[in-house]
Formats: structure tokens, sequence, C-alpha cells
């Protein structure tokens, strides 16, 4: 096989670099992993030598480059399917569209939450207050895991871990740092979350390095 290799940014800034970290370690094939400082690149010069798009996350599969989360993600699910591999989609029809629309949200959505709750803020002893849109926006993200749940019946958003999980698990770190108020049934979400293998790693690792006070 080909080898896979990710570029990602600084594991306590790089919340869409987060994502696709977690997208391989679910598939549970091997990788390597290459960092690269955000903070040193203010230019994108370092990561434009690897990423088209002068971003991170980037994989490259032999010469193939997959730049972004959600590109990633389904390029993963193709190359590397069920069973063979867990999946990242609902193998049920409802189900994916479901998590398909609820990635693509999380893709493209929830602006200000990620401005004023920054991912590298959250691991700073002392966080600043969130704007009260971000907060907002907060509650409307937690209405979309709390109705997931409901309608799937757990454990994850759709029901077995997946894509869906993954790309909100940067959210889950937002809105446990900034004490945001959730129901008990996504609270449990969260927790299960962060203690998922493929997610308890990254946060471990984030956690040990040196706090970022701006991005």
């Amino acid at each position: 096989m080909e080898p896979l290799v990710l570029y990602v940014g600084e594991k306590n800034v790089s919340s869409w670099s987060m994502r696709a970290w977690i997208a391989l370690r679910h598939k549970g094939v091997s990788f390597e992993e290459r960092p690269i400082s955000l903070l040193a690149d203010p230019d994108r010069a370092e990561r434009r030598k690897v990423s088209p798009t002068g971003r991170v996350p980037v994989l490259h599969h032999g010469r193939t480059v997959v730049p972004d989360s959600l590109a990633i993600v389904e390029y993963l699910e193709e190359t590397f399917p069920p069973p063979a591999h867990p999946g990242l989609w609902p193998a049920d029809r409802e189900r994916r569209a479901h998590a398909r629309w609820l990635a693509a949200t999380m893709h493209s959505s929830f602006a200000e939450l990620r401005r004023s709750m920054s991912f590298h803020l959250c691991f700073l002893p002392a966080r600043p207050e969130a704007s009260a849109s971000a907060r907002a926006e907060a509650g409307e993200m937690a209405t979309l895991w709390s109705d997931a749940l409901a309608r799937h019946g757990g454990p994850f958003l759709t029901g077995e871990f997946g894509a869906a999980d993954a790309m909100f698990a940067p959210a889950v770190v937002r809105l446990e740092a900034f004490e945001v108020p959730v129901p008990k049934a996504v609270a449990a979400w969260m927790t299960r979350v962060l203690a998922h293998p493929a997610v308890r790693p990254w946060m471990e690792a984030a956690r040990a390095l040196p706090p970022v006070a701006e991005e």
C-alpha cells in the first residue's frame, strides 16, 4: 500500500487538522503525521509546499493529494471501505444522509462560535468571555446534537461513532471549555466523544503543549 501522510497544524490550534486525524485513527490505517507550525508559518509558505490550498490538514496518498477535512473523510471511506475498515458514514441511507448534513453544517456554519471560542483559547488556564452570538450558536449546535441522539438512539450522533462525531469533536472541546450548558444526553455524548480512542490521544497531546495566547 502506498504510504499515507497527513500534514497537520499544532494540536492545540488546528481544529480542522484534528478532524482529519480522528478520521484516520478511526479507520485504523497506518499513516505518518507531519506537523507544520501554523504559528511559524504566517504567510503559509510551508503549507503551500504540500497543500494546493495553502492550508492543513492535507492528506498525501502516493500521488493523490487531498486537502480539506471533509474531503479527506470521503476519500478515506472510499479507499478503506467497510467491512475491512470501520465506517465513517452509517450503512443505512437515512442515517447516512443525516450524518452528511450534520458534517456539512459544521463545515460551513458557526463562524461566530469559531471566532469567539477559538480552539487555542480552550487550552488557556483562563479563557476570555465568549460573545453572546457565539453562545447562541453553541445553543443551536447543542440542539442539533440533541435531536440526532434522540432520533437515532445514540450512543453517538447517528448510531456508531463516525464522521459526524469527528467533525464536531473540536466543537465539543469548545463547549466544554467555555462551560456552555447542554442537555444531560448531550453532555453524556460529549464525554463519550472525548473518551473515544480516536479522539483521546489528540487531546492528551494538545493539553501537553504550551498554551497559545494568540493564534
